[in-house]
């Protein structure tokens, strides 16, 4: 049952991000930003397997709204991997 409610998690995750990097594409080409940095959450479960697509996925979002990647910059706490700042800036 605890890989059930894991596999569940990951899945619920991989569908909010979906959501969340349409969102922000769209927020930040509606407000007519010229650059925006965003946070990309990574967690134990997804970091080896899925950072990569998540990633990917907001690339393409912010592709598809006119900007490009300008960096990639990872965050760690105690060694861990938390996450990475994404800073897109406008074509």
């Amino acid at each position: 049952m605890p890989y059930f409610k894991s596999i569940l998690i990951a899945l619920t995750m991989t569908i909010s991000l979906s959501i969340c990097a349409k969102t922000s594409a769209k927020e930040a080409n509606e407000k007519g930003l010229k650059a925006v940095t965003i946070f990309m959450d990574v967690n134990k479960l997804t970091r080896k397997n899925l950072a990569a697509k998540k990633m990917t996925r907001y690339h393409n979002e912010f592709a598809a709204e006119g900007f490009e990647l300008v960096s990639v910059n990872p965050y760690t706490e105690n060694s861990d991997l938390e996450g990475f700042f994404l800073s897109y800036k406008k074509k």
